[in-house]
Protein backbone atom coordinates (compact mmCIF):
# COMPACT_ATOMS: atom_id res chain seq x y z
CA UNK A 1 0.00 0.00 0.00
CA UNK A 2 1.24 3.17 -0.61
CA UNK A 3 2.23 6.09 1.90
CA UNK A 4 0.52 9.01 2.07
CA UNK A 5 2.22 12.39 1.45
CA UNK A 6 1.28 15.49 0.56
CA UNK A 7 0.28 14.62 -3.18
CA UNK A 8 -1.85 10.96 -2.07
CA UNK A 9 -3.66 13.82 0.51
CA UNK A 10 -4.97 16.28 -1.84
CA UNK A 11 -8.16 15.18 -2.09
CA UNK A 12 -8.34 14.79 1.32
CA UNK A 13 -7.66 18.49 2.48
CA UNK A 14 -9.83 19.45 -0.13
CA UNK A 15 -12.88 17.32 0.38
CA UNK A 16 -12.69 16.83 4.07
CA UNK A 17 -12.53 20.82 5.24
CA UNK A 18 -14.61 22.45 3.27
CA UNK A 19 -17.33 20.77 3.99
CA UNK A 20 -16.81 20.55 7.93
CA UNK A 21 -15.83 24.67 7.75
CA UNK A 22 -19.47 25.13 6.11
CA UNK A 23 -21.19 23.21 8.73
CA UNK A 24 -19.01 24.99 11.93
CA UNK A 25 -19.75 28.44 10.32
CA UNK A 26 -23.86 27.34 10.34
CA UNK A 27 -23.64 26.15 13.98
CA UNK A 28 -21.04 28.04 16.08
CA UNK A 29 -22.56 31.31 16.78
CA UNK A 30 -25.81 31.58 17.26
CA UNK A 31 -25.95 35.72 16.24
CA UNK A 32 -24.85 34.84 12.93
CA UNK A 33 -26.74 31.80 12.23
CA UNK A 34 -29.92 34.13 13.08
CA UNK A 35 -29.16 36.99 10.38
CA UNK A 36 -29.68 37.13 6.51
CA UNK A 37 -26.69 36.05 4.79
CA UNK A 38 -25.66 37.73 0.77
CA UNK A 39 -22.81 35.40 -0.89
CA UNK A 40 -23.56 36.34 -4.16
CA UNK A 41 -21.83 40.43 -3.27
CA UNK A 42 -20.02 40.79 -6.77
CA UNK A 43 -18.97 44.37 -7.97
CA UNK A 44 -16.91 46.73 -6.53
CA UNK A 45 -19.77 48.28 -3.78
CA UNK A 46 -23.64 47.41 -3.50
CA UNK A 47 -26.34 50.17 -3.53
CA UNK A 48 -29.54 49.47 -1.37
CA UNK A 49 -32.12 51.73 -1.99
CA UNK A 50 -33.77 52.87 1.43
CA UNK A 51 -37.05 54.30 2.33
CA UNK A 52 -36.44 56.97 5.23
CA UNK A 53 -39.96 58.79 5.01
CA UNK A 54 -43.82 58.11 3.83
CA UNK A 55 -44.94 59.88 0.69
CA UNK A 56 -46.17 63.31 0.81
CA UNK A 57 -49.95 63.95 -0.61
CA UNK A 58 -52.13 63.42 2.15
CA UNK A 59 -55.27 65.37 3.74
CA UNK A 60 -59.11 66.41 3.40
CA UNK A 61 -61.53 68.35 1.87
CA UNK A 62 -59.69 68.88 -1.40
CA UNK A 63 -57.51 67.21 -2.99
CA UNK A 64 -54.10 67.56 -1.29
CA UNK A 65 -50.54 68.14 -3.12
CA UNK A 66 -48.51 65.16 -3.55
CA UNK A 67 -45.01 64.81 -2.61
CA UNK A 68 -42.58 61.78 -3.44
CA UNK A 69 -40.96 59.71 -0.74
CA UNK A 70 -37.59 59.78 0.16
CA UNK A 71 -35.13 57.30 -0.53
CA UNK A 72 -31.40 57.08 0.22
CA UNK A 73 -28.64 54.78 -1.18
CA UNK A 74 -27.50 52.53 1.95
CA UNK A 75 -23.64 51.98 0.65
CA UNK A 76 -21.82 49.00 1.02
CA UNK A 77 -18.65 47.81 0.74
CA UNK A 78 -16.28 45.04 1.69
CA UNK A 79 -13.60 44.17 3.69
CA UNK A 80 -11.03 41.05 3.69
CA UNK A 81 -11.24 39.17 6.88
CA UNK A 82 -8.83 35.82 7.35
CA UNK A 83 -8.07 33.40 9.50
CA UNK A 84 -4.54 31.68 8.82
CA UNK A 85 -3.24 28.32 9.98
CA UNK A 86 0.25 26.82 9.97
CA UNK A 87 1.33 22.51 10.31
CA UNK A 88 4.84 21.97 10.97
CA UNK A 89 6.20 20.16 7.84
CA UNK A 90 7.93 17.75 9.81
CA UNK A 91 4.99 16.49 11.88
CA UNK A 92 3.16 15.86 8.52
CA UNK A 93 5.77 14.01 7.54
CA UNK A 94 6.43 11.84 10.80
CA UNK A 95 2.59 11.16 9.91
CA UNK A 96 2.67 10.06 6.47
CA UNK A 97 2.49 6.51 6.95
CA UNK A 98 -0.58 6.09 8.38
CA UNK A 99 -3.85 7.78 6.67
CA UNK A 100 -5.67 7.94 9.99
CA UNK A 101 -3.11 10.17 11.89
CA UNK A 102 -2.27 12.42 8.91
CA UNK A 103 -6.17 13.14 8.88
CA UNK A 104 -5.83 14.03 12.63
CA UNK A 105 -2.97 16.24 12.21
CA UNK A 106 -5.00 18.34 9.94
CA UNK A 107 -8.50 18.22 11.39
CA UNK A 108 -7.59 19.91 14.80
CA UNK A 109 -5.90 22.82 13.21
CA UNK A 110 -8.63 23.53 10.35
CA UNK A 111 -11.55 23.07 12.78
CA UNK A 112 -9.56 25.85 15.07
CA UNK A 113 -9.09 28.52 12.19
CA UNK A 114 -12.55 28.12 11.13
CA UNK A 115 -13.34 29.06 14.85
CA UNK A 116 -10.62 31.57 14.86
CA UNK A 117 -12.51 33.14 11.92
CA UNK A 118 -16.01 32.58 13.58
CA UNK A 119 -15.23 34.27 16.89
CA UNK A 120 -13.59 37.30 15.14
CA UNK A 121 -16.89 37.94 13.09
CA UNK A 122 -18.60 37.87 16.57
CA UNK A 123 -16.60 40.28 17.85
CA UNK A 124 -16.70 42.31 14.53
CA UNK A 125 -20.31 42.13 14.63
CA UNK A 126 -20.59 43.72 18.16
CA UNK A 127 -17.90 45.96 18.03
CA UNK A 128 -18.42 49.94 18.17
CA UNK A 129 -16.80 50.50 14.73
CA UNK A 130 -18.25 54.24 14.04
CA UNK A 131 -16.66 55.84 16.90
CA UNK A 132 -13.04 57.92 16.90
CA UNK A 133 -10.44 55.22 16.54
CA UNK A 134 -12.84 52.32 17.67
CA UNK A 135 -12.54 50.55 14.26
CA UNK A 136 -10.74 46.95 14.84
CA UNK A 137 -9.97 48.31 18.60
CA UNK A 138 -9.71 45.59 21.53
CA UNK A 139 -9.35 48.08 24.03
CA UNK A 140 -7.73 51.03 25.34
CA UNK A 141 -4.67 52.11 27.97
CA UNK A 142 -3.60 55.66 29.31
CA UNK A 143 0.22 56.73 29.83
CA UNK A 144 3.21 54.56 30.54
CA UNK A 145 2.55 49.97 31.19
CA UNK A 146 4.67 47.79 33.35
CA UNK A 147 7.90 46.58 31.96
CA UNK A 148 8.18 43.36 32.77
CA UNK A 149 10.72 41.65 31.39
CA UNK A 150 13.00 42.82 27.71
CA UNK A 151 9.55 43.46 25.55
CA UNK A 152 7.45 42.46 27.84
CA UNK A 153 4.77 44.24 29.62
CA UNK A 154 1.52 44.25 31.49
CA UNK A 155 -1.18 46.83 30.12
CA UNK A 156 -4.18 47.66 32.29
CA UNK A 157 -7.06 48.31 30.03
CA UNK A 158 -9.59 51.22 30.70
CA UNK A 159 -12.52 50.17 32.76
CA UNK A 160 -14.81 51.94 29.58
CA UNK A 161 -13.46 49.56 26.72
CA UNK A 162 -12.56 46.13 28.76
CA UNK A 163 -14.46 43.78 27.44
CA UNK A 164 -12.60 40.17 28.15
CA UNK A 165 -13.58 38.07 25.29
CA UNK A 166 -11.61 40.81 22.96
CA UNK A 167 -8.42 39.35 24.51
CA UNK A 168 -7.35 35.64 24.04
CA UNK A 169 -3.58 34.46 24.29
CA UNK A 170 -1.96 33.80 21.34
CA UNK A 171 -3.47 36.14 19.60
CA UNK A 172 -1.42 39.31 18.03
CA UNK A 173 -2.29 42.98 18.21
CA UNK A 174 -1.08 46.62 17.54
CA UNK A 175 -0.78 49.51 19.26
CA UNK A 176 -1.67 52.91 17.83
CA UNK A 177 -0.97 53.37 14.03
CA UNK A 178 2.93 51.47 14.77
CA UNK A 179 3.91 48.63 13.11
CA UNK A 180 4.90 46.70 15.90
CA UNK A 181 3.37 43.58 16.67
CA UNK A 182 2.46 42.09 19.70
CA UNK A 183 1.70 38.36 20.99
CA UNK A 184 -0.86 38.66 23.98
CA UNK A 185 0.13 36.01 26.34
CA UNK A 186 -1.81 36.30 29.26
CA UNK A 187 -4.87 37.95 30.75
CA UNK A 188 -5.80 39.12 34.48
CA UNK A 189 -9.00 39.46 34.00
CA UNK A 190 -9.77 40.94 37.98
CA UNK A 191 -7.21 43.62 37.15
CA UNK A 192 -7.93 43.84 33.38
CA UNK A 193 -4.51 43.48 32.87
CA UNK A 194 -3.38 41.93 29.54
CA UNK A 195 0.56 40.70 28.82
CA UNK A 196 1.53 41.75 25.71
CA UNK A 197 4.93 40.51 24.25
CA UNK A 198 6.71 41.99 21.19
CA UNK A 199 7.74 39.71 18.75
CA UNK A 200 7.51 41.99 15.50
CA UNK A 201 8.19 44.95 13.92
CA UNK A 202 10.32 48.49 15.13
CA UNK A 203 10.28 48.01 18.84
CA UNK A 204 7.70 50.08 20.52
CA UNK A 205 8.18 50.62 24.44
CA UNK A 206 5.01 50.40 26.08
CA UNK A 207 6.66 51.47 29.85
CA UNK A 208 7.80 54.91 27.98
CA UNK A 209 4.95 55.40 25.29
CA UNK A 210 3.87 58.38 27.70
CA UNK A 211 0.52 60.22 28.64
CA UNK A 212 -2.60 59.70 26.83
CA UNK A 213 -5.05 57.27 25.71
CA UNK A 214 -3.63 54.73 23.56
CA UNK A 215 -5.09 52.23 21.23
CA UNK A 216 -4.25 48.61 20.64
CA UNK A 217 -5.98 46.45 17.68
CA UNK A 218 -6.20 43.14 16.52
CA UNK A 219 -3.22 42.98 14.26
CA UNK A 220 -3.80 44.86 10.99
CA UNK A 221 -7.52 45.61 11.57
CA UNK A 222 -7.15 49.23 12.12
CA UNK A 223 -10.21 50.76 10.04
CA UNK A 224 -10.56 47.62 8.67
CA UNK A 225 -13.02 46.17 9.98
CA UNK A 226 -16.54 45.79 8.99
CA UNK A 227 -19.46 47.91 10.44
CA UNK A 228 -20.81 46.67 14.02
CA UNK A 229 -23.37 46.82 15.94
CA UNK A 230 -22.74 49.09 18.45
CA UNK A 231 -21.59 52.06 16.75
CA UNK A 232 -24.33 51.72 14.39
CA UNK A 233 -26.76 51.70 17.45
CA UNK A 234 -25.61 54.17 19.53
CA UNK A 235 -25.07 56.84 16.39
CA UNK A 236 -26.67 59.99 16.90
CA UNK A 237 -24.90 62.42 13.89
CA UNK A 238 -22.60 61.93 11.26
CA UNK A 239 -23.34 58.98 8.20
CA UNK A 240 -24.41 55.60 8.11
CA UNK A 241 -23.42 53.63 5.11
CA UNK A 242 -22.97 57.47 3.38
CA UNK A 243 -26.64 58.69 4.77
CA UNK A 244 -26.94 60.86 7.42
CA UNK A 245 -27.76 59.95 10.46
CA UNK A 246 -30.82 61.54 12.01
CA UNK A 247 -34.25 60.69 12.28
CA UNK A 248 -35.79 57.45 10.14
CA UNK A 249 -32.20 56.77 9.96
CA UNK A 250 -31.00 55.86 13.56
CA UNK A 251 -32.14 53.57 16.26
CA UNK A 252 -35.26 54.44 17.76
CA UNK A 253 -34.32 52.70 20.81
CA UNK A 254 -31.38 54.38 22.88
CA UNK A 255 -31.86 53.63 26.31
CA UNK A 256 -29.15 55.30 28.72
CA UNK A 257 -29.95 53.45 32.18
CA UNK A 258 -28.04 55.03 34.49
CA UNK A 259 -26.88 52.36 36.80
CA UNK A 260 -30.55 50.96 36.77
CA UNK A 261 -31.10 46.84 36.32
CA UNK A 262 -32.35 45.30 33.98
CA UNK A 263 -36.19 45.12 34.35
CA UNK A 264 -38.80 43.38 32.51
CA UNK A 265 -40.25 47.12 32.03
CA UNK A 266 -37.24 48.03 30.35
CA UNK A 267 -37.35 45.26 28.12
CA UNK A 268 -40.73 46.30 26.96
CA UNK A 269 -39.77 49.63 26.33
CA UNK A 270 -37.22 48.59 24.02
CA UNK A 271 -39.36 46.53 21.98
CA UNK A 272 -42.42 48.92 22.03
CA UNK A 273 -40.07 51.66 21.11
CA UNK A 274 -38.86 49.63 18.04
CA UNK A 275 -42.05 48.71 17.14
CA UNK A 276 -43.60 52.33 17.09
CA UNK A 277 -41.40 53.74 15.37
CA UNK A 278 -40.36 50.99 13.40
CA UNK A 279 -43.48 49.03 12.95
CA UNK A 280 -42.22 45.73 12.95
CA UNK A 281 -41.19 43.75 16.42
CA UNK A 282 -37.82 42.65 17.35
CA UNK A 283 -37.15 38.87 16.41
CA UNK A 284 -34.53 38.39 19.35
CA UNK A 285 -32.78 40.13 22.29
CA UNK A 286 -29.01 39.90 22.73
CA UNK A 287 -27.13 40.53 26.02
CA UNK A 288 -24.06 39.87 28.01
CA UNK A 289 -23.48 37.09 30.75
CA UNK A 290 -23.56 39.30 33.28
CA UNK A 291 -27.08 41.02 32.06
CA UNK A 292 -28.21 37.17 31.20
CA UNK A 293 -27.73 36.14 34.64
CA UNK A 294 -29.81 38.73 36.64
CA UNK A 295 -32.21 38.21 34.20
CA UNK A 296 -32.27 34.47 35.17
CA UNK A 297 -32.43 35.45 38.87
CA UNK A 298 -35.26 37.80 38.27
CA UNK A 299 -37.62 34.97 36.79
CA UNK A 300 -36.37 32.14 39.21
CA UNK A 301 -39.45 29.51 39.26
CA UNK A 302 -40.92 30.86 36.28
CA UNK A 303 -38.72 30.81 33.69
CA UNK A 304 -39.22 29.00 30.20
CA UNK A 305 -37.12 28.25 27.25
CA UNK A 306 -38.19 27.90 23.56
CA UNK A 307 -36.39 26.54 20.62
CA UNK A 308 -34.80 28.52 18.04
CA UNK A 309 -33.82 27.94 14.27
CA UNK A 310 -31.17 28.84 12.26
CA UNK A 311 -31.93 31.21 9.62
CA UNK A 312 -29.34 29.51 7.10
CA UNK A 313 -28.84 25.94 6.00
CA UNK A 314 -25.75 23.85 6.63
CA UNK A 315 -24.88 20.62 5.03
CA UNK A 316 -26.77 18.74 7.62
CA UNK A 317 -29.54 21.22 7.40
CA UNK A 318 -30.90 23.66 10.06
CA UNK A 319 -29.97 23.55 13.77
CA UNK A 320 -32.16 24.81 16.58
CA UNK A 321 -30.77 25.95 19.81
CA UNK A 322 -32.54 26.72 22.99
CA UNK A 323 -33.04 30.18 24.44
CA UNK A 324 -34.84 31.86 27.52
CA UNK A 325 -37.86 33.18 27.00
CA UNK A 326 -39.26 36.51 26.67
CA UNK A 327 -43.16 37.63 26.22
CA UNK A 328 -43.55 40.21 24.48
CA UNK A 329 -46.33 42.05 23.01
CA UNK A 330 -46.35 39.85 20.05
CA UNK A 331 -45.62 36.99 21.15
CA UNK A 332 -42.27 34.86 23.02
CA UNK A 333 -38.58 36.43 21.75
CA UNK A 334 -35.70 34.94 22.40
CA UNK A 335 -33.31 36.39 25.06
CA UNK A 336 -29.27 34.98 23.86
CA UNK A 337 -26.29 35.66 25.73
CA UNK A 338 -23.25 36.76 23.69
CA UNK A 339 -19.94 36.92 25.35
CA UNK A 340 -18.79 39.85 22.79
CA UNK A 341 -21.56 42.22 24.40
CA UNK A 342 -20.21 44.80 27.13
CA UNK A 343 -21.49 43.77 30.35
CA UNK A 344 -23.64 46.57 30.91
CA UNK A 345 -25.13 46.38 27.23
CA UNK A 346 -28.67 45.28 26.28
CA UNK A 347 -29.83 44.85 22.27
CA UNK A 348 -33.33 44.13 21.22
CA UNK A 349 -32.58 42.81 17.57
CA UNK A 350 -34.49 42.31 14.02
CA UNK A 351 -32.66 39.72 12.45
CA UNK A 352 -34.10 40.54 9.17
CA UNK A 353 -32.13 43.82 8.76
CA UNK A 354 -28.86 42.88 9.35
CA UNK A 355 -27.38 41.03 6.93
CA UNK A 356 -24.12 39.91 6.39
CA UNK A 357 -22.95 41.05 2.54
CA UNK A 358 -20.18 38.39 1.31
CA UNK A 359 -18.38 37.83 -1.86
CA UNK A 360 -18.67 34.21 -3.72
CA UNK A 361 -17.04 30.86 -2.56
CA UNK A 362 -15.68 32.50 1.24
CA UNK A 363 -13.66 29.84 3.53
CA UNK A 364 -10.82 28.05 2.95
CA UNK A 365 -8.85 29.50 -0.09
CA UNK A 366 -7.29 26.18 -2.40
CA UNK A 367 -4.34 26.97 -4.01
CA UNK A 368 -4.54 26.27 -7.84
CA UNK A 369 -1.15 25.16 -8.54
CA UNK A 370 -2.00 22.33 -5.96
CA UNK A 371 -4.45 20.54 -7.47
CA UNK A 372 -6.89 22.66 -5.07
CA UNK A 373 -5.33 21.73 -1.91
CA UNK A 374 -6.04 24.38 0.67
CA UNK A 375 -2.53 23.25 2.04
CA UNK A 376 0.29 25.75 0.45
CA UNK A 377 4.05 25.92 1.57
CA UNK A 378 5.14 28.77 3.43
CA UNK A 379 7.72 30.71 1.64
CA UNK A 380 10.00 31.49 5.16
CA UNK A 381 9.33 28.79 7.57
CA UNK A 382 8.84 25.07 7.32
CA UNK A 383 5.25 24.85 7.51
CA UNK A 384 2.53 24.15 5.78
CA UNK A 385 -0.48 27.33 5.70
CA UNK A 386 -4.31 27.35 5.18
CA UNK A 387 -5.36 30.72 4.45
CA UNK A 388 -9.59 31.36 5.68
CA UNK A 389 -11.07 34.13 3.96
CA UNK A 390 -14.20 35.81 4.01
CA UNK A 391 -14.62 39.14 1.97
CA UNK A 392 -17.52 40.96 3.38
CA UNK A 393 -19.65 43.94 5.25
CA UNK A 394 -22.42 43.82 7.80
CA UNK A 395 -25.62 45.59 6.16
CA UNK A 396 -27.30 46.91 9.68
CA UNK A 397 -30.35 48.73 9.19
CA UNK A 398 -30.24 51.07 12.57
CA UNK A 399 -34.36 51.88 12.63
CA UNK A 400 -34.80 48.13 13.36
CA UNK A 401 -32.85 47.61 16.77
CA UNK A 402 -33.13 49.26 20.12
CA UNK A 403 -29.67 49.18 22.19
CA UNK A 404 -29.55 49.69 26.08
CA UNK A 405 -26.44 50.77 27.74
CA UNK A 406 -25.44 51.97 31.44
CA UNK A 407 -26.80 49.07 33.39
CA UNK A 408 -25.84 47.94 36.39
CA UNK A 409 -23.05 45.10 36.24
CA UNK A 410 -23.30 44.52 40.65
Amino acid sequence: MANYNLSTATGVFKTKYIRMSRDMFNSENVVLAKIKRNDSFTGEQALISVPVSFGGGRGSGIIPRANTTNYQRMLIISKKTFALIEIDNEAIKASQDDAGAFVRLSKEPVKRGVQSWQGNASRILFNDSITSNGNGRLGTFSGSQSLVSTDVYDVVIEAATWKLANFEPKDYVNVNTAAAEFEVTNVTPSTRTVRLTQVNGPTLNLATIGAGTHNIYMQNSRNNDPTGLRGVLLATSSTLYNISVGYRWQSPSQIAAAGAGITADLMNQQVLDVKYSFGETPDMMVTSFVQYRKILNQIEGQKRYMVVESRNSGPKGKFSFQALEFMADTGPLPIIAERFVEDDTFYTLNSDFIEMHARPDGGWVEDPNANGSIFRLSPTDDTWQARYAVYFEYGIMPTAHGIMTGLSTT
